[in-house]
């Protein structure tokens, strides 16, 4: 039963999947290009000195990268489920629900986790031929919000999809994105979201819980 719910997860996700690989791919190649053409013009001292002492970021074209693709994600894997009504058949299955629920969510994070670790590590196996350990240490926390935000994302679209009634999904949307929003209040300095981190990962494993609430209420009844 696990490999066949896995299985039918991917069988809605793998074309989005490819193609957010893809796009990563790229963008982490024109990121490498970028900084590449910065060194032959700057010199890499001058690299080195913008970024320890002026914060300077040169990953900054990935922003908003992971979020986009952890919103396609979502909505490739959980709009189906609403739009073809084969929610209520999913939830039928001769399986606990809440597992059932577990594994969908855990498939759409396992496939995110591999296009961000495959586009974090191009890059920084490339920074660690040009830069000290420092810096390729401060490159990765930089980026990291915006990965974390990625997975918030996909929480909250899996969150609203599942939700049988609109106010819930109206609700569930606006926190979705005012807590986006505060994501990326910060400007895109180098590791700008230090103090935050340890609070984004408990909130990350605080919103699945989300989505249980959704397919809860759906199960009670609460649908428009």
């Amino acid at each position: 039963m696990y490999s066949s719910i896995i299985f039918k997860e991917w069988l809605k996700t793998r074309r989005v999947f490819f193609i957010a690989l893809a796009v990563a791919l790229l963008v982490a190649v024109y990121v490498i290009l970028r900084t590449n053409s910065l060194i032959n013009e700057h010199g890499i001292v001058s690299l080195w000195l913008s970024m320890l002492l002026k914060d300077v970021s040169y990953v900054d074209t990935l922003t908003y990268i992971p979020l986009a693709v952890g919103l396609a994600l979502g909505i490739a894997q959980m709009v189906p489920e609403v739009a073809q009504k084969r929610l209520k058949l999913t939830l039928h299955l001769p399986f606990p629900q809440l597992r059932l629920v577990a594994m969908m969510l855990a498939t759409g994070l396992l496939e995110l986790l591999v296009i961000y670790l495959l586009q974090a590590g191009v890059i920084l196996i490339y920074d660690a031929t040009i830069f000290h350990s420092e810096l390729v240490g401060r490159v990765f926390l930089t980026m990291l919000p915006w990965y974390l935000a990625g997975f918030i994302g996909y929480l909250f679209v899996t969150s609203v999809c599942l939700e049988g009634t609109w106010y819930m999904r109206i609700l569930l949307g606006l926190v979705g994105v005012a807590v986006l929003l505060v994501m990326f209040l910060q400007p895109t300095t180098m590791a700008a979201y230090n103090y935050m981190i340890v609070t984004i990962v408990v909130f990350i494993a605080l919103i699945t819980i989300f989505s249980f609430g959704s397919i809860a209420r759906f199960k009670e009844g609460h649908q428009d």
